[in-house]
């Protein structure tokens, strides 16, 4: 009996030290070695509902440390780099699940309208942009206000023409459903007082000579766009590029590109080997309901060229509506058993019911796949007989901005951390990302933004007025807000 409880004794001590060693050596870890940055006396919400800390540590490119500002100030080294969040929001890296990457970026090179109010406004900012291109063969102009181009009997025509006569001028609203063409855009059209309505849209007329005023809404913009020439592989390379800086000035370190076309996923390779590609890019390819099997066998060789990879993967296949239900139920169960990654971009409550019928039947036709399902509607994640809610801009026709998204699902305190998740966690999880990214913890990638002040605790309002201070991607500062220019008054 004493020998037996001796043995238990020993193989206790034994267990003990060895425990007390593991926590040892993971201290020592923190405290040995180079870090790199900290993130100090901020509202750091890690993601995932988790508590708020007050502070963040990082090594190379992933997070070291989340916790008090005591337990992380005590990591500083004579390198390190120290942010103070001075008391503002610190979130995980935000992610937009919904972008068309090329065509946002070509829209940046446009002339954005968004400031223009009034029609003198629109008129004096196309002058101005005319001045400062003038190689441009066309005008484009982006972000009019909505209220704007479709008011009753609008002189589009007169007031473009004002601003811009000797080349093709064309103004779209934020949506893209309606815009203004000067003469020379409707000349190079061929539009005229006898152009018939296209199947879904106007070619808006003056109701006393029955000639164009230039105001085109829903199809009828593409009679004129579709002349816009094509840009060149080196303009979409610059697009890209601009897009990239855009979204890392907005809190984005991650984006789902849907519907992107194999030369945007082959731009984004080429970015990323020169060291540029700032933002981790979840490609998913578009097709239609009625893709066949030869298809599929050529989208599997393009996965293969870019597999699993924490900036660049495809893995996702974006299924198009409208959609008849068998031809959706054929789509998703050979993609599924192909092992893509399925969304559905529906238009009707049809096309959604049909979805959701076609995923039930895949998954009980087909063998499990190596990886979970995780089938997409729209901006829900399916899996696990829940949906989780994602967050996309749907960007370039709604803006690119997250505190839009945010600012309208926010009706309670509560709500927030679910809105912040939404763009964080869940959409890391949507793309099979949840082991590196989307939550601030220990060994995550270090993709973090810093807001301009407590979003937890300031008035509803004050999301609006919240601005990203610091962005920082796999553990690099790549955006710093410009300090306020000081006064001498």
């Amino acid at each position: 009996m004493a020998t037996r409880l001796t043995t238990i004794l020993v193989a206790v001590i034994v267990g003990a030290t060895f425990i007390a060693g593991l926590i040892v050596g993971a201290q020592r870890d923190d405290a040995s070695g180079p870090v790199d940055l900290i993130i100090v006396n901020g509202k750091v919400y890690p993601g995932g509902g988790a508590d708020l800390e007050e502070a963040v540590a990082v090594r190379g490119n992933q997070i070291l440390r989340v916790g008090s500002n005591r337990e992380v100030k005590r990591l500083r080294r004579p390198q390190t780099v120290v942010l103070d969040a001075h008391g503002a929001t610190v979130l995980p890296g935000l992610n937009d699940t919904r972008v068309q990457l090329t065509s946002g970026a070509l829209t940046l090179q446009h002339l954005n309208l968004s400031p223009a109010r009034t029609t003198d406004d629109l008129g004096t900012e196309l002058r101005h942009y005319a001045e400062d291109k003038p190689s441009a063969t066309w005008l484009l102009g982006r972000n009019g206000d909505a209220e704007l181009l479709t008011a009753a009997n609008a002189p589009a025509r007169k007031i473009l023409d004002g601003a811009v006569l000797d080349r093709p001028v064309l103004v779209t609203s934020e949506d893209g459903d309606v815009a203004w063409a000067n003469s020379k855009a409707l000349e190079l059209a061929g539009i005229t007082r006898k152009t018939r309505n296209p199947h879904s849209g106007i070619v808006v007329k003056d109701r006393r000579t029955g000639e164009p005023t230039g105001v085109l809404t829903d199809d009828a913009v593409e009679l004129v766009s579709r002349l816009v020439p094509v840009p060149t592989r080196g303009e979409k390379l610059a697009s890209l590029r601009a897009a990239i800086e855009e979204a890392n000035r907005l809190g984005i370190t991650s984006l789902h590109s849907v519907s992107p076309t194999p030369e945007e996923i082959e731009l984004l390779d080429e970015i990323r080997k020169d060291g540029g590609l700032a933002v981790r890019v979840y490609a998913s390819i578009a097709v239609p309901p009625t893709v066949s099997e030869a298809q599929v066998l050529e989208l599997n060789k393009l996965r293969d060229e870019f597999p699993d990879d924490p900036a660049l993967k495809l893995g996702g296949v974006t299924v198009m509506c409208p959609c008849e239900a068998p031809h959706i139920e054929r789509a998703i169960a050979l993609l599924d058993k192909h092992d893509w990654h399925v969304m559905v971009q529906t238009v009707n409550g049809a096309d959604v019911h049909a979805a959701v019928n076609a995923f039930e039947q895949a998954a009980a036709a087909n063998p499990s796949p190596a990886r979970e399902r995780r089938n997409r509607l729209d901006e829900s994640l399916l899996a696990d007989g829940e949906a989780r809610i994602l967050f996309g801009s749907n960007w370039p026709a709604a803006p690119l901005d997250p505190r839009d998204a945010i600012e309208d699902a926010v009706a309670a305190p509560g709500d927030l951390r679910n809105a912040i998740d939404a763009y964080t966690s869940h959409a890391a999880y949507a793309s099979y990302d949840e082991h590196r990214k989307g939550t601030l913890a220990r060994g995550m990638l270090a993709d973090i933004v810093i807001l301009s002040n407590d979003i937890f605790e300031s008035r509803p309002e004050a999301l609006r007025e919240t601005a990203v201070t610091v962005t920082i991607f796999d553990g690099k500062i790549v955006y710093q807000r410009p300090a306020p220019a000081s006064s001498n008054d």
